[in-house]
């Protein structure tokens, strides 16, 4: 229980201990609440719950006399204490979680010790949850194999605590109304969290974007999610939480068990993905089952192909004799499920998550195509293994646009200076297109335009239009593009949809260079992608195929980007 409190502090704390005016044995019959409010009289309320819940700890020694002393000289001079798993703690605290009586209850070190303020009720339910989970992890047999009835009893106990305790911390988080509306930043962030949500929602993107590099590299994997997905939907639809299975699943892995998903730093723990960051549309009637059911397909999927695929590589890695520890499968396994690794504060990483769309699958895009060997923390097992990666997605990539330009040549762009590149246009005038290189794509025409390039024996800074005109840019000439100008843009196309309308307002104009609307925005920020994205497909040549159009909407449905060509006032496309 490591802790500072000030200098002067401490001095006070000492001559009112010297002089008798701090008597241990008082506190020690004092209530919880009682010592609080004698150590605030001279601490401060945060100082004051700190100390009590130290000497909190020392009434539960056996020998509260020798406890007290060392209460004392803690508070002179506070040591360290290693960091101890959540449910080792909750199992070494049943006296303080389940006290005789409400006033025994000893409330500031069951705070300080899990984090958050509990009820002499919700200490014991606790306590309770956590004792079932150490019985039925004590039952799971050695060989038992995964998803055995033992492990997934234990996963569902152990998955019920985590819920109940996350749950607990996010009440104490919780602002009344009127505390909400003092709180313009809480506002945003709310406003900002529920629109991203939404705009992420309808459909099972997880597959054709964050899975693709699974797709190519493991099949078998990506296959056998993609089935079990429609079963987690189906459950939601029906009400039913298909959440707490997949992670018992998870959860109740022998990787699980002996630390080391724990050790590799593989993202199985996380509340939800960085498209979802709020729970609320879930309470929209009707919607709300329906956006559940996206939402747990898409957190579903990513908890399962980072489990799988770690144990993949794991087993690899140690039957070659390669130690884990350091080896960087977990940045590897995450950076493939589009979760790259970032280095926020809790608080920069909230507020992040709101203003951008997905800025861990942008850094995961990086990952793929930098192959990790320019990450210190990725050894060279893992290193190699994304080389290999990276070789296989750019061969299917190639195969793919190799395939369509054979049958028509102008449906692909090879110029990756153009915005076109990577992508396949399809339909009665190429006004369709459809990003086989999901985010890869844009980075790489990003790089070849801010870099210089040759274009007719000229170097230069050079980006190709839509309509296959070169322009060379940072000429000086009034009006002129500047590299940094893509840069502002591709970066704009990464806002979340509240930051989109906010830039919109800022620049008075739309993407096709229309005033902005009230109405217009507020239909942006309710409308989730995919269907804007079908209504869009539909007043295309492919709203008078329907097969063309059940085929693109299918893949923009699993995650493929399919995007419509669109006039704009300006001529330039980043």
């Amino acid at each position: 229980m490591a802790f500072c409190i000030p200098k002067h502090l401490v001095d006070t704390f000492l001559a009112k201990l010297k002089s008798g005016e701090i008597d241990p044995s008082e506190l020690s019959k004092m209530s919880s609440k009682q010592r609080n409010d004698f150590f605030s009289s001279f601490l401060g309320k945060d100082n004051a719950t700190k100390v009590n819940a130290l000497f909190e700890s020392k009434l539960m020694l056996k020998n509260q006399q020798l406890g007290m002393i060392n209460w004392a000289k803690k508070i002179g001079g506070i040591k360290p204490e290693t960091k101890r798993d959540l449910i080792s703690k909750v199992n070494r605290m049943t006296e303080v979680l389940q006290p005789k009586d409400a006033d025994a209850f000893l409330s500031d070190l069951a705070a300080q010790r899990l984090g958050i303020g509990v009820t002499v009720e919700e200490a014991g339910k606790i306590a309770d949850l956590a004792k079932t989970v150490s019985d039925k992890k004590g039952l799971i047999k050695e060989d038992s194999p995964i998803r055995s009835s033992d492990r997934m009893d234990y996963g569902i106990a152990l998955t019920v605590f985590k819920d109940y305790v996350s749950n607990l911390k996010l009440d104490a988080k919780k602002l009344t109304p009127l505390e909400w509306l003092k709180s313009p930043g809480e506002m945003i962030q709310t406003i900002a969290g529920v629109t991203k949500s939404v705009a992420a929602s309808l459909d099972n993107s997880f597959f054709g974007r964050q899975g693709f590099v699974t797709l190519v590299n493991h099949p078998d994997i990506w296959m056998n999610n993609f089935i079990k997905s429609f079963s987690d939907m189906k459950s939601e639809l029906k009400g039913i939480d298909a959440m707490i299975p997949i992670k018992a699943d998870v959860f109740s892995r022998p990787n699980a068990l002996n630390g080391k998903y724990k050790l590799l730093k593989l993202d199985v723990g996380i509340e939800s993905e960085e498209a979802f960051p709020s729970a609320l549309p879930e309470k929209i009637p009707v919607f709300g089952r329906i956006y559940k059911a996206s939402e747990s397909a898409y957190n579903g999927a990513a908890l399962r192909f980072r489990a799988d695929l770690a144990d993949r590589l794991i087993a690899e890695a140690e039957a070659m004799g390669v130690d884990i520890k350091d080896s960087g499968i977990g940045r590897l396994v995450n950076s493939m499920t589009g979760r790259g690794s970032i280095q926020l504060t809790p608080g920069q990483a909230k507020s992040i998550n709101v203003m951008v769309f997905s800025i861990k699958y942008l850094k995961s895009n990086l990952d793929v195509l930098t192959a990790h060997q320019f990450d210190p923390k990725v050894g060279k097992f893992a290193k190699k293994k994304a080389a290999k990666n990276l070789l296989r997605v750019v061969g299917t990539l190639t195969a793919l646009l190799a395939m369509a330009k054979m049958f028509d040549d102008e449906s692909v762009e090879l110029d990756p200076r153009s915005f076109d590149f990577g992508k396949i246009k399809v339909g009665k005038n190429h006004e369709i297109k459809i990003n086989v290189s999901l985010g890869m794509g844009s980075l790489i025409t990003l790089a070849s335009r801010i870099v210089p390039t040759i274009h007719k024996g000229e170097l230069g800074f050079w980006y190709k239009t839509s309509k296959g005109k070169y322009v060379k840019m940072g000429t000086g000439k009034y009006g002129a593009v500047e590299p940094s100008d893509l840069v502002f843009d591709f970066m704009k196309g990464k806002a979340s949809p509240i930051s989109r309308v906010l830039l919109t307002t800022w620049e008075g104009k739309t993407f096709e260079g229309k005033k902005p609307t009230i109405e217009g925005e507020l239909l942006n920020l309710a409308t989730p992608i995919p269907v804007g994205n079908i209504m869009d497909l539909a007043k295309t040549s492919a709203g008078a195929d329907p097969i063309l159009y059940a085929m693109l909407t299918a893949l923009d449905l699993i995650g493929v980007n399919i995007s419509v060509k669109r006039t704009r006032k300006k001529t330039f496309k980043y």
